[in-house]
């Protein structure tokens, strides 16, 4: 037992924790609580009620202590007339010691004007030059009651005041007439984070403290919790033998642990020597007050509903400490504490998938927004009930003046025209736009062996053969060397078909070589990958194809919306020759199959269609485009100016870096067949060489042969003919 001052009583509790003793301890104000696993201590307070302010500073570092706050970061506003006195709770808010963490602290003043309208905007300056992205948003507020009520309703007025942000309230100076602040209404509102510590001490009996008073309660203590200790103890010795109890007797540790535990158990809540210095802490609950089904009332005005609840969570005394039976902001660490919330869906494939239960009411039973709801009933602690209906526009009719819906649990498309109705939350998903074709086909392959050149090479070939004779036969005509030597020029390579049968040779023997090495190559090439037909696979495309191909577009969608709106020259055409149709029916699917017509539509509901597609045919009839256009944002509907929007996206971009959105959007994707990798135009496949490959080819042998077998009969039949007539003619001159 120590009574000394705050350094030599920490001094003392590190020997104590080293020897495994307890420690019960009386010291100087402003120091910091020993921790409550090891020791008790009681910091001096007289308790006089003269100047409560004095108790503030404990009250922080308690707070600190006992882990009630938390905070990395926090911004402290003080009244004026504490000028004198705040460097105290400035150093308890910077107090760096063991089972303490330290915390990086913003100060400001507010000063104190006569007239209430110079205090509000002095208040309203001071706030508007708070920097929250740097400073955080935790704020502790030491102000008098007059201060209280301006400075909550203007915080709330700059946003200050949400979900997010921690503002505890430090009222020292309290009497009976003003103790009620916190029933008015309009201070605290939905999705509010405040607490409230205010002085509730008599002043009107005698408040001097006696350190001697202590000092006989814990004596007093001491003895009875020791003596039933021992009794205990007693009771199982008697019982079993020494052997036994040396087995199972506590240890040190354990019979301190018990012995602090009898102790404060004796003591808490019951200070005999100290009634008049009480500080009482409230907090507000708030979170789904308005949209929560328990707190509807009688009347049709749900203006009335209530808007919180204060709850008494616990005090602060010299001798318990800050003692809590609930968090001190309940909603920061448990969310909406298991409310439950009302919302609103519909059947929308894949996004929500409405089912009925065995007693024929629709529920939602699976979807993108129905997975997303379950992991933000998880993380933001709620329950809900789901209200289905028919689809309908999302404007002020669906949530606007309904003001019991939380959310609307529907994948939503953003829109700034339905933006002034009600507030979306950060995409879940972003839809881009394509358009299905039919599958381009294989092309013939009959002439593939005249693919490896173009027509360009095969004319320059043939002339080089044709020209070549005529032009060598010419320069050999009008050369000297005939008339020189007296020779005639009709023989040899005078005459035009010996010229073009020794081009022909020369070809073949020189520049043959290269030819046919080129052209090897590029046949195996053409016989490996197919030549497919040109595709239809960007806008521009399919606005200049010459094909005479139709293109239609859903009736209500963003796109029809889009392109109606937009003033780009390829947009306004793509709408202005689209069909507007409410659904795609079996005749334009079979129009699409046959090359005839275009389907646009989100990327993942093509896919859909090509899946159905193909369990009807069980063929790849379908691929889609490799355009993408018009991104199309996808996202939860909550009323306007919700105070949960960025709670919601906080969340909803959580999902989004951990990657589950994305693994929900693909779990609702069509199945992989195989389909599934040949969904664009340009896919290529590798081709296994067959005979149909060189069909070409036969038929060119075939027509060689059968030319070569004509000319061959041709000139058997002449010289038949001719030698017929010699015969005939041989025969007449005889007779003559």
């Amino acid at each position: 037992m120590s009574v000394s001052s705050c350094k030599n009583t920490w001094d003392i509790y590190q020997e104590a924790v080293r020897e495994r003793l307890v420690m019960l301890s009386i010291t100087d104000p402003d120091c910091p609580r020993l921790p409550t696993n090891n020791a008790i201590m009681i910091p001096r307070s007289d308790g006089s009620g003269s100047n409560a302010f004095d108790e503030v500073s404990q009250i922080i570092l308690d707070m600190k202590s006992s882990r009630a706050i938390n905070w990395p970061t926090a911004t402290l506003l003080y009244d004026q007339v504490y000028d004198a006195e705040i460097s105290r709770c400035i150093l308890s808010l910077l107090e760096d010691r063991e089972g303490i963490k330290a915390l990086t602290l913003t100060e400001f003043k507010i000063n104190a004007p006569t007239h209430s309208w110079e205090k509000r905007k002095e208040i309203r300056r001071t706030l508007l030059g708070i920097p929250t992205a740097y400073t955080g948003r935790n704020f502790i507020a030491i102000v008098n009651i007059a201060t209280l009520t301006l400075l909550m309703e203007i915080s709330k007025d700059l946003k200050l005041v949400n979900p997010f942000a921690q503002w505890l309230y430090l009222i020292p100076n309290t009497d009976k007439a003003n103790s009620n602040f916190t029933t008015q209404s309009t201070l605290i509102n939905e999705g509010d984070n405040v607490a409230f510590v205010y002085n509730t001490g008599s002043k009107a009996q005698n408040c001097t403290v006696s350190v001697l008073c202590y000092i006989e309660s814990y004596l007093l203590h001491f003895i009875r919790s020791l003596s039933k200790l021992i009794r205990e103890e007693q009771v199982v010795f008697g019982q079993i033998s020494d052997e036994e109890w040396e087995i199972i007797r506590p240890s040190k540790q354990e019979r301190k642990t018990k012995f602090l535990q009898m102790i404060k158990a004796a003591i808490t809540s019951k200070d005999e020597c100290n009634k008049c210095s009480q500080w009482k802490i409230q907090s507000a609950e708030t979170w789904g007050y308005v949209y929560r089904t328990d707190f509807l009332t009688d009347g049709a005005d749900l203006q009335e509903r209530r808007k919180y609840t204060m709850l008494d969570i616990g005090y602060w005394s010299p001798q318990d400490g800050f003692m809590l039976t609930d968090a001190l902001f309940p909603h920061s660490q448990y969310g909406f504490r298991g409310v439950q919330l009302i919302f609103y869906s519909y059947h929308n494939p894949p996004w929500q998938f409405v089912s009925y239960n065995d007693s024929g009411s629709p529920v939602i039973s699976s979807g993108v927004v129905y997975d997303i709801l379950n992991e933000l009933s998880r993380k933001l602690n709620f329950t809900y009930t789901m209200v289905i209906s028919q689809p309908v526009e999302v404007n002020g009719s669906l949530i606007e003046g309904n003001t019991s819906i939380l959310l609307a649990a529907i994948g939503a498309t953003v829109n700034e025209k339905q933006k002034k109705f009600v507030s979306f939350t950060d995409p879940i998903s972003i839809q881009t736009y394509s358009f299905v074709i039919s599958r381009p086909r294989e092309l013939s392959r009959v002439l593939l062996f005249l693919s490896p050149f173009g027509s360009d090479t095969w004319l320059c070939l043939a002339a080089a053969v044709a020209l070549m004779g005529p032009i060598l036969c010419a320069i050999n005509k009008l050369s000297p060397y005939y008339e020189v030597h007296n020779k005639p020029t009709d023989t040899g390579l005078g005459k035009v078909n010996n010229c073009f049968w020794y081009i022909y040779g020369a070809l073949l023997q020189q520049v043959v070589l290269v030819i046919v090495t080129t052209y090897c190559g590029n046949l195996v090439a053409f016989l490996t990958f197919p030549k497919i037909d040109i595709p239809v696979n960007r806008v521009m495309q399919l606005l200049r194809n010459d094909r005479g191909m139709t293109w239609s577009i859903r009736r209500g969608t963003f796109l029809e919306e889009m392109l109606m709106d937009s003033t780009e020259p390829k947009y306004m055409q793509l709408y202005k020759g689209s069909q507007i149709i409410g659904e795609l029916t079996d005749e334009l699917v079979e129009r699409i199959e046959t090359g005839q017509h275009v389907h646009i539509d989100w990327r993942n509901n093509l896919r859909y269609l090509m899946k159905r597609q193909f369990l009807r045919t069980d063929r790849c009839d379908f691929a889609l485009s490799t355009d993408e256009f018009l991104d199309e944002q996808i996202a939860l509907v909550m009323p306007k100016d919700s105070p949960y929007l960025e709670l919601v996206n906080e969340e909803i971009k959580r999902m989004h870096q951990f990657g589950f959105i994305q693994r929900w959007v693909a779990q609702y994707l069509p199945a992989k067949d195989k389909c599934s990798g040949t969904g664009r135009v340009m896919d290529v496949q590798n081709h296994t060489v067959n005979s149909s490959d060189m069909a070409g080819s036969y038929w060119i042998l075939l027509l060689g042969f059968v030319s070569g077998l004509f000319v061959f009969v041709c000139e058997f039949a002449v010289a038949w003919y001719r030698k017929h007539r010699a015969a005939r003619a041989a025969t007449v001159a005889y007779r003559d």
